[in-house]
């Protein structure tokens, strides 16, 4: 796979993980969607690093 795959699987993550935090109440789900937001920046880095060659 290459690194377009990866930041398009990161973006999508990121995307889900904000339309959640924006529709959902409850504090425990805002919690585990941001989570889901930081893991998808660390993808993306990590998709990043491997481009370069750093990962």
């Amino acid at each position: 796979m290459g690194t377009t795959w990866y930041l398009v699987l990161s973006a999508l993550l990121f995307a889900i993980g904000a339309g959640w935090v924006l529709v959902r109440r409850s504090p425990l789900v805002i919690l585990l969607c941001l989570e889901l937001m930081l893991n998808s920046a660390n993808l993306a880095l990590l998709a990043f690093g491997r481009n370069l060659g750093n990962a």
